[in-house]
């Protein structure tokens, strides 16, 4: 704006000096003089408006609003049960994101502000704000206590995040709710390589809301420390608080990442003295540009209650009455995930094929995760056809099976088969 202003300036001075040379035509010593006024006007005008340029881009909106960045994701999903159960709503039974037979929906779709700190030694804020929708964000996302109750929109993570210097290196504090730290998939469905969602994703904690401490301690390794109300909780349901953390560690070359997660407290309606406990071991490992590798062994234990018939603490948990006699639930598992991409797009970072394979099974004994005693297990392949970068189109089969013959629901509208077979379709599309 300001150098058009000059230009033009420029442009009707230089006339003038024309025209009036034209006319009068004035020795050259007059025309040297306006010349040089001329020149003298021009520079009060350029050194003003660079004066107004700065101070209007010091000021303390425009400095707060600086690094701020939109994101986002929708994606929408048909899944058809072919074991044709009786009825819709829930008919897969043990899912997070897809649990409705013959059903067209949302899955999940959310948009985030955020800014990021610098990650440098050196004091800087940051924050996180999310607001989410769909079918999973019930079962995700609100559960009794939590703000928005059982309404179909959620906020999925909000957070505040101060980075403190210190001598070694920066001190990151968060205070918030996020996203937990256990496993290898994401909530963030079109970030992974299959469109449902494991069985350990449903039964992990999903959300936290407390505060964390995060640095790095040098040669890739990090650890962060977390204080939260409990799983899946915004409201906490006793008086007791939730301690977890992780100690990860990054390798460039190979590419390679490696975590110990752990989580204690506990997690039952007024009840602090009866605890749940977790612990996991993860790898991710980039093989190559096109193969990814990932895996995870989970153990835990919760003290159960026998003045309740069934957990508290899983959100996704229906009650039952636990068939084990003993007083501790002991769950557990293994899967174990692969990634291979073909045709990579010219000048892009991105493929457009991608296989991915999915397999695990979780034992729950006493029932404090799924609410019955029963080992699970999936087998699940999923096609990605990259349409962008940032949109795909998945086609999924997945096999779901049980050492109960009642695990889930057949065709009279009640839990009489051992085994479910799903095919999905979902389409997303992420900014």
């Amino acid at each position: 704006m300001y150098r058009n202003s000059l230009t033009l300036a420029l442009v009707f001075a230089l006339c003038g000096v024309a025209v009036g040379q034209d006319s009068a035509s004035p020795p050259q010593a007059g025309l040297d003089d306006r010349i040089k006024k001329l020149e003298e006007q021009l520079e009060e005008i350029s050194v003003t408006a660079q004066r107004a340029k700065t101070k209007l881009e010091d000021t303390p909106i425009l400095d707060a609003l600086r690094g701020i960045e939109v994101d986002g994701f929708i994606d929408a999903s048909y899944s058809y049960n072919l074991k044709s159960p009786s009825g819709s709503r829930g008919a897969n039974n043990e899912r997070l994101n897809d649990p409705d037979h013959n059903t067209l929906g949302i899955s999940y779709a959310k948009v985030g502000l955020s800014r990021a700190v610098s990650g440098l030694n050196e004091f800087d804020a940051g924050f996180r704000f999310e607001v989410g929708v769909g079918r999973m964000v019930k079962d995700a996302f609100n559960q009794s206590g939590d703000i928005l109750g059982s309404e179909p929109i959620a906020i999925p993570q909000a957070h505040v995040d101060l980075q403190i210097p210190t001598p070694y290196s920066p001190l990151l504090l968060s205070v918030g709710r996020k996203y937990g730290w256990f496993g290898v998939e994401s909530l963030d469905l079109p970030t992974n390589p299959n469109y449902s969602l494991s069985q350990f994703a449903r039964f992990g904690p999903k959300t936290t809301t407390g505060i964390s401490l995060g640095m790095d301690l040098g040669a890739g390794v990090r650890y962060t420390q977390y204080l939260v109300n409990g799983w899946d909780r915004v409201l906490d349901n006793n008086d007791s608080k939730t301690l977890g953390g992780q100690l990860s560690w990054r390798l460039d070359e190979p590419s390679l990442d490696l975590a110990f997660n752990w989580i204690v407290g506990a997690e039952q309606e007024d009840n602090e003295h009866d605890k749940l406990w977790q612990i996991e071991a993860t790898i991710q490992w980039q093989a190559s540009d096109s193969l990814k590798l990932s895996g995870l062994l989970r153990y835990g234990q919760e003290k159960i209650s026998r003045s309740s018939s069934s957990s508290s603490s899983s959100s996704s948990s229906s009650s039952s009455s636990y068939e084990d006699t003993s007083d501790t639930g002991k769950f557990g598992g293994l899967l174990l995930t692969a990634t291979k991409s073909f045709l990579k797009v010219k000048d892009a970072d991105y493929y457009r094929i991608a296989l991915g394979a999915r397999g695990g099974f979780f034992r729950d004994q006493g029932g404090a995760r799924s609410g019955s005693d029963q080992t699970l297990g999936e087998l699940t392949g999923t096609v990605a056809f990259n349409l962008l970068e940032n949109a795909a189109f998945r086609v999924e089969y997945r096999h779901d099976f049980s050492n109960k013959s009642d695990a889930f629901v057949g065709g009279s509208g009640r839990n009489s088969r051992s085994s479910q077979d799903t095919i999905s379709f979902d389409l997303s599309y992420s900014f």
